[in-house]
């Protein structure tokens, strides 16, 4: 949950790299700024940032840094890129934001199955070797598993699957953030997926994006809330962020029924 705190008015003084509260009166000759009707506030984080990829062709990451933000979040919705790459781009191309990054459940499933045998459920053997390739990612900082079920690259996974990937990234103190298996048909079914992994892991989970995608179950919003309201009640992490306009945005693939989508080519999903 988010903590409001009330503006208040304070002098600040700049030591170094570090704002601190100042009640010493300026010596001759320091430069003193007026902030008389301004706000002055830390550098946002974007926790669901797509920025990452664009850093390389504008390394001022001019979209968020424009807005305040400081710090990315990136290998969002199961699509990551492996840490050492992540570190090995930031040391030849040094870009004007933070970043950190979740290690994507889509492109576990991707490396160890291969692009093309994804549209299935994976092995005991590939689930252990999407393991060995997480605990690899996490020692290295990655802050937890992210997936994005609803998509066909992670579409045919079970829960099991998830839920054993999710436990690997527990034991290192890690972090679920998830775009739900439906956002719509199977709603229900998806919160419920992502609450017992909550329950059974202990780790903090979060849905990225919560919406309701069909008009039938408009109206319903209040109890859904209290769905995650009855979780967290009991004890178990859960939080959920949701885009800061009114209309649904993905790709309309999520609303081909799965059953065609192993038939297609895999350039056809692009």
């Amino acid at each position: 949950m988010v903590q409001v705190l009330p503006v208040i008015k304070v002098p600040l003084g700049l030591k170094g790299i570090r704002l601190k509260l100042w009640t010493i009166i300026p010596l001759p000759g320091e430069q003193v700024i007026d902030g008389n009707g301004k706000v002055l506030a830390p550098g946002f984080m974007d926790s669901h940032s797509h920025h990452y990829g664009s850093l390389s062709d504008d390394p001022t990451g001019i979209a968020v840094t424009s807005q305040g933000v400081t710090t990315i979040v990136s290998g969002q919705d199961g699509e990551s890129d492996p840490v050492d790459s992540i570190e090995s781009f930031f040391n030849k191309h040094p870009v004007a934001i933070n970043v950190a990054t979740y290690t994507g459940h889509s492109s576990l499933r991707e490396k160890v199955m291969g692009e093309k045998e994804v549209f299935r459920k994976a092995t005991a053997a590939e689930v252990d070797q999407m393991k060995i390739l997480l605990k690899a990612d996490m020692a290295k900082g990655s802050l937890g598993l992210s997936s994005g079920l609803e998509y066909e690259q992670a579409f045919f996974s079970t829960r099991e699957e998830v839920l054993e990937l999710a436990k690997t990234a527990a034991s290192y103190n890690g972090r679920y953030i998830s775009h739900i298996r439906s956002e719509d048909i199977t709603l229900e079914d998806a919160l419920d997926e992502i609450i017992q992994i909550g329950r059974i892991t202990k780790m903090p989970v979060q849905i990225s994006h919560l919406k309701i995608s069909m008009v039938s179950k408009w109206g319903r919003s209040n109890e859904f809330l209290a769905l995650l309201e009855n979780a967290r009640a009991e004890g178990i992490n859960i939080t959920a962020d949701v885009y800061p306009y009114n209309f649904w945005n993905s790709t309309l693939r999520v609303l081909f029924p799965k059953e065609i989508i192993p038939a297609w080519p895999v350039q056809n999903l692009q």
